[in-house]
């Protein structure tokens, strides 16, 4: 049998949509507006999987 490290893939996944989401309902608060919304949640989403890391290293440990 082959020791596999694990990737945690979802548990970065589960960071950004997190993120991804408040950022979205805080910009249709703020803005008003569905498209800057929707921009705000892709960004927020995207620093959310970088930034998962530090998730991910607290859950490796």
């Amino acid at each position: 049998m082959s020791t596999r490290e694990p990737s945690y893939r979802t548990l970065r996944l589960l960071c950004a949509n997190a993120l991804g989401m408040v950022g979205f309902l805080l910009a249709l608060a703020v803005a008003g507006e569905f498209a800057v919304a929707l921009v705000a949640a892709l960004l927020t989403a995207a620093i959310g999987y970088a930034a998962s890391s530090v998730v991910v290293a607290y859950a490796s440990a």
